[in-house]
């Protein structure tokens, strides 16, 4: 019985294996491969609008900065592989991984207190943007000899002092407050709003000379248990250039006595 069965099935098989032939000749095939064909995986598009910023005459031992935004409107995740400085006196750091349709931030530090005349320092940074795998940034100074003019930092167009790092002490159950001065002096700049905050720091902008000059206004809340916090608040700009910096914070908080 079992050999006129195998028999039996072994005279069909030609005829389904010519079933099958004839389908891919007759363009049913040609279908599922237009459709693979057409597939392509997902892949990320960086948009960088700036890649460099000049900051014209400033002195030594200032401190000069820049934060680039970098933008993924592909369709795949942008992930940073590598972003590194041509010089030990530049920082350099960025945004790790950037979602589809989101932004990350790619920063450059210089510290000049050993540079002279016209520098211009730069970092490259590596992505899997198949279209666009290195991207570079650079800043650019003249960096005059003399005492500088005020104690602080440049961030791209604006001027923040004493910095843009801030430490507040307060007793537990009391409050704290620290100010910063940021001034726009090549070009006007905006200062809209703050951002962040949590339930330990609140801030604000004050008017100075719109424009010109502000002031951030940062208040410690209270805090009856003792310990080390810290957070940052962004402060939000009109400039295409700058369009958020952060003010990172720190708080020591100390039992009552």
């Amino acid at each position: 019985m079992l050999p006129t069965l195998v028999r039996r099935m072994f005279k069909l098989l030609p005829l389904c294996l010519t079933i099958v032939i004839s389908g891919v000749a007759s363009g049913n095939s040609s279908v599922v491969l237009n459709e693979s064909a057409a597939f392509t995986a997902p892949a990320p598009r960086a948009v960088v609008p700036y890649t460099s910023f000049d900051f014209g005459d400033v002195y030594a031992g200032e401190v000069i900065s820049q934060i680039f935004v970098i933008k993924n409107l592909g369709d795949g995740e942008l992930q940073i592989q590598s972003f590194k400085a041509d010089c030990g006196c530049t920082i350099a750091r960025s945004t790790e991984v950037i979602p589809p349709g989101k932004q990350g931030t790619a920063q450059l530090e210089i510290k000049t207190v050993s540079q002279s005349g016209l520098i211009s320092k730069s970092a490259i940074m590596r992505t899997n943007d198949p279209n666009q795998p290195t991207i570079v940034f650079s800043l650019v100074a003249n960096v005059l000899h003399g005492a500088p003019l005020r104690q602080g930092r440049y961030i791209g167009p604006v001027f923040v002092s004493p910095d843009s790092r801030g430490a507040m002490f307060a007793t537990a159950g009391k409050n704290a407050r620290i100010e910063f001065s940021v001034t726009a002096d090549a070009a006007p700049v905006k200062l809209l709003r703050v951002e962040g905050g949590t339930k330990y720091f609140a801030g604000r902008v004050e008017d100075v000379e719109p424009g010109r000059s502000y002031k951030i206004v940062v208040d410690s809340l209270p805090n009856n248990a003792a310990g080390l916090y810290t957070d940052q608040l962004v402060v939000v700009t009109d400039s295409p250039m700058l369009p958020a910096f952060t003010i990172e914070l720190t708080l020591r908080v100390y039992e009552r006595q």
